[in-house]
């Protein structure tokens, strides 16, 4: 052993003694360099001091001058200062130069001086004081101060001059004294590497083999722990004493445990101990759970830690320990119930869309024999009220289907591109009259508000539902606030909301000071009939009718509610490009009836029936078809059809959109339109039908249909002045003009015949 520490000895002794004596120069080095710059500081000093003593001497010059020319006590202040400062400066100079034999024969010389000067300054100002400002002005005039100021300007340039000389030599010493300073410095950390480089080979011979070893099993524990660092998971391992042997950061930080947990030997028992604090203890619920699980199964444990949700895996190691698994599956989760909560609403929504449909067939029975009884009840008070309150009940139940559509996103809708801005503004007076003077109505519009594209009629109705929910969560009044700001939902966000892409949106939000929502109610807000209200107050289908809107513009909803605090309804509509389009509400058209022939086309008897007699009550010639084979036979066998009345759902292998066309290569000017209890069709799905279509919803009225069959007719008509107008210009070929091709969406662009003699092409 003696043999093998003696190379180290021969070594490291040596390495000792130089390094002491090196620190002993460097002590010495450094205490002279300090004593340098210390004098170096004091001459600075010195040069200073002389400085502040001449310029106190000018100080009480200048207030000597002034006040003989002023006149003015005040103009002696300065003097008077002066007087007072120069004796303490010249005794600081004699105090900073008491080890300068020169420099101190020189103050003494210098004091004489300053007394000569300061007499003279005081024998003017006595002058002034005594006789006037003549004999001030004669004492001014003498050589006496003149040659005392230049003599002390010439005495303390002297002593600086001095002083500089002093300072350059100092300087210089300073600068030598570092310099050997470092030279010593940097000899000892040579001598110093050399030892250790020497001292440093000797060890790593001896010690090779242990560093091998040390290096292996440190990149193996690297290795390990570099994969429990960047693993998803957080990892907690206890050997069979219950000892902490393996870990990474995560497992502590999801499981919110205290950081000194996470070091090797922690205590199971400790981490355990701490976990039961917890309502629901997570690691002890695992470790029970994995003594039921099979063998080499995990047992994994779902608890919710704050916000979050954390899957806990608990498995039993052969040597008698316990290894933990932890992961956050909030995302997860949410990503699951968001999905699973689009699938109720879409499965609901199918339900209400389908039963929507077939009591809208069931209403227009009623509603069109109704309308074709009121007339004939005319003088029979009685009855004629019957018949209106009659009417009134299917007004109600088609509103009430209106609202089922509007949720399962299958409601008629006339989109348009608006400016919400100018819109809410107009809307602002209606609200405050509607909802009370205990409410206040305020507007933010954010300036630059785009344009977004959608029915403006079914924007005034979501807003007056939410605000009429608003008005009731603010029984003793309160406040309503109307936004509307533009803002962009990024992917980010798009990826954890099931019904919503990214993209530019304006947004409408309608916030309230109200009572606010539970997170349960919140959850079932948009769900049908679901309502909080007492009963016969309300029918639980505003805020679905809302939300099926927003949905079928392709938009975006939430509600951001807290109990005590109101609610916030935030609505996102897509923007759109264009200029906004939509300026008001058109005023209706007036009821008229024609002679034009028409061509109904409807698979239920009943309604079929109400239709042809509402349309020959209004003077039109009707013809009637169960299904497009005999309606196509119709138009084959007709002279002339100038509008076809089809609904869009029909049994069959030719569909509503297939009809038209074929209508269209018969008749070319013909007029078309469609009749459904809701949009969300196949044909509309897929675009069979064009953009522009003519639709009438179930139930209609039949001033309705009088008013929509009219404003067919004429757009027929003026689209075939519009073509005639074009034909008039086409080139002749042959003596005669060609036709032009008036089918739209017809597939292999086939030519068509000539319109029919009787067709009613001035329509």
């Amino acid at each position: 052993m003696a043999a093998k520490t003696r190379p180290s000895a021969l070594v490291i002794a040596p390495t000792a003694v130089l390094l002491i004596a090196s620190a002993f120069l460097i002590f010495v080095s450094s205490h002279r360099l300090r004593s340098s710059r210390d004098l170096v500081v004091h001459t600075h000093e010195v040069i200073g001091t002389a400085r502040l003593l001449f310029s106190g001497i000018q100080d009480a010059q200048t207030g000597e001058r002034g006040y003989v020319i002023s006149q003015q006590p005040e103009y002696l202040e300065p003097y008077r200062e002066a007087v007072a400062r120069i004796p303490q400066l010249v005794a600081r100079l004699r105090e900073l130069t008491r080890e300068n034999p020169t420099q101190q024969k020189r103050l003494a010389e210098l004091s004489r001086e300053i007394d000569n000067k300061l007499a003279a300054l005081a024998t003017t100002i006595e002058a002034l004081d005594r006789s006037g400002f003549e004999a001030a002005r004669a004492e001014l005039m003498t050589e006496a101060g003149r040659e005392a100021m230049l003599a002390i300007r010439r005495t303390i340039d002297e002593l600086i001059a001095d002083e500089q000389t002093l300072l350059a030599s100092r300087t210089a010493a300073v600068d030598e004294t570092e310099w050997r300073t470092l030279m010593v410095a940097i000899a000892t950390m040579l001598a110093a590497l050399f030892a250790l480089a020497i001292a440093q080979l000797l060890l790593v011979r001896r010690n090779s083999q242990l560093r091998r070893a040390q290096a292996d099993a440190a990149l193996k524990a690297g290795l390990l722990q570099a994969t429990l660092d960047h693993t998803r998971e957080g990892i907690a391992a206890w050997d069979a004493g219950g000892r902490l042997q393996a870990f990474n950061q995560r497992f502590f930080e999801q499981l919110e445990l205290p950081q000194e947990f996470a070091a090797r030997g922690t205590r199971l028992d400790a981490v355990l101990a701490r976990d039961a604090e917890r309502s629901t203890s997570m690691l002890q619920s695992a470790r029970a759970r994995a003594g039921q699980e099979p063998a080499g199964e995990d047992a994994m444990f779902h608890g919710r830690i704050g916000q979050r949700t954390i899957e806990i895996g608990a498995h039993p190691t052969g040597d008698g320990g316990f290894l933990f698994s932890s992961i956050d599956v909030t995302r997860r989760v949410q990503a699951e119930e968001v999905a699973a909560q689009a699938q109720k609403m879409e499965a609901i929504g199918h339900l209400t869309g389908g039963i929507a449909h077939d009591f809208n067939n069931l209403l227009q029975i009623i509603r069109g024999n109704l309308d074709l009884l009121a007339p004939q009840l005319a003088g029979d008070a009685k009855a004629s009220d019957r018949v209106v309150n009659a009417i009134a009940g299917t007004e109600r139940a088609a509103q009430l289907t209106r609202q089922l559509l509007a949720f399962a996103r299958r409601q008629p809708l006339e989109p348009r591109v608006v400016n919400l801005g100018r819109m809410m503004t107009e809307m602002a007076d209606l609200l405050r009259r509607t909802l009370g003077e205990r409410i206040e109505v305020a507007t933010v519009i954010a300036e630059g508000l785009w344009n977004t594209l959608a029915d403006p009629a079914q924007i005034e109705n979501a807003v007056l539902n939410l605000a009429i929910n608003a008005r009731d969560a603010m029984p003793d009044g309160g406040k309503l606030t109307i936004e509307l700001a533009n803002t962009s939902l990024d992917a980010a966000y798009a990826a954890h909301q099931a019904d919503v892409a990214a993209g530019s949106y304006v947004m409408l939000a309608v916030t309230d000071t109200g009572t606010g929502m539970a997170p349960a109610v919140q959850a079932r807000a948009f769900e049908p009939f679901f309502t909080t209200k007492p009963e016969g107050q309300g029918t639980g289908l505003g805020l679905p009718q809302v939300y099926g809107f927003v949905r079928q513009s392709g938009g975006h909803i939430r509600i951001y509610s807290e109990l005590g605090h109101g609610t916030a309804v935030k609505i996102y509509l897509p923007r759109a490009a264009h200029a906004a389009e939509w300026t008001g509400a058109e005023p209706l058209q007036p009821v008229e009836g024609g002679s034009e022939t028409v061509l109904v086309v409807e698979d239920d008897v009943d309604v079929r029936a109400g239709a042809v007699d509402v349309l020959e009550n209004l003077g039109y010639r009707v013809l009637q078809a169960g299904d497009a084979d005999q309606a196509l036979e119709l138009l084959e066998q007709s002279a002339a059809v100038d509008l076809l009345f089809t609904d869009v759902v029909m049994p069959g292998s030719i569909k509503a959109a297939a009809l038209a066309r074929r209508a269209r290569s018969r008749f070319p000017r013909i007029a078309v339109l469609f009749t459904s209890g809701y949009t969300e069709t196949a044909a509309v799905k897929n675009r069979e039908l064009d953009a522009d279509a003519q639709l009438l919803s179930k139930p209609y009225r039949r001033d309705d249909l009088a008013r929509k069959v009219r404003a067919a007719l004429a757009e027929a008509a003026g689209q075939a002045r519009m073509d005639g107008a074009a034909f008039a210009h086409l080139p002749l070929e042959g003596g005669s003009r060609q036709a032009p091709d008036l089918i739209r969406g017809e597939p292999g662009g086939n030519e068509l015949p000539s319109p029919h003699p009787g067709s009613s092409a001035a329509n």
